[in-house]
């Protein structure tokens, strides 16, 4: 339920590795005004206390038991319950952002921005709305962050095209990133721990007995090219403005 209160929206992007979940949080951010990032990657636990991967004897970083759930979950109860929370988050991740351009994106942006403005100008609530925007990549395996969750939106992409990107990113080392994908990384981490997280949703089935509807208005999208961007962001923001006009 949308916290009317103080009227603040929450909407998760989740998905694999570069199914592009950052990139379409951020073309989220540009398109609606007083909206707000929280990057799952910023709870990660020190690498120390990853869990080490038994075949590859490697720390794991791709699981659950990488990640600080608990502080995850209490930053976003605090994003959606105090307006003076939002005021003063700020995330670890914006700097290594980079900015995402493109003529057909940046008129995309500025169409929708106006479509958006134009609904909040008109719309009879006298609050201000917030938007916050969930970045991760385990949003979906935890019923307490579903549940703070307005609307869920997955990102999917097939093995295949998943293992092209991930090894065009992180397969070579670039400025301002330490990181580089060991050998066969995809195949031995990225994609089994991808699949284990996700299996209810690839595979259809409930979460857990005690939960068992609450991933039932899951939006699955397909991730590609720009033109496939272009068109899952405006469905997005169409359901996002949707919900603001039945509140």
């Amino acid at each position: 339920m949308v916290n009317k209160k103080n009227q603040i929206i929450t909407i998760g992007i989740s998905g694999a590795s570069c199914t592009g979940k950052t990139t379409f949080a951020i073309l989220l951010q540009k398109i609606f005004p007083n909206s707000t990032i929280l990057h799952q990657d910023d709870f990660f636990k020190k690498k120390e206390q990853y869990p080490i991967d038994p075949i590859t004897n490697l720390a794991n970083g791709e699981c659950p038991e990488a990640l600080d759930f608990s502080s995850f979950i209490n930053s976003l109860y605090n994003l959606r319950t105090s307006p003076t929370f939002i005021k003063s988050f700020k995330s670890k991740k914006n700097h290594l952002i980079d900015n995402i351009e493109s003529d057909e994106l940046n008129d995309l942006i500025k169409e929708l921005n106006d479509q958006v403005q134009n609904i909040l100008l008109n719309n009879n609530n006298e609050k201000e709305l917030n938007f916050i925007i969930v970045d991760g990549f385990l949003l979906y395996i935890n019923s307490d962050v579903i549940k703070e969750l307005d609307i869920k939106i997955f990102l999917e992409a097939d093995y295949d095209t998943l293992k092209k990107r991930r090894e065009f990113i992180y397969g070579k080392k670039i400025p301002n990133r330490n990181w580089v994908d060991p050998p066969n990384y995809f195949d031995q981490m990225v994609w089994p721990n991808y699949y284990k997280a996700n299996n209810h949703i690839i595979n259809r089935y409930v979460l857990d007995d005690e939960n068992d509807d609450i991933l039932k208005d899951l939006i699955k999208l397909k991730s590609g090219n720009l033109s496939i961007l272009s068109k899952n962001i405006k469905n997005v923001v169409n359901i996002i403005l949707d919900m603001i006009k039945v509140k």
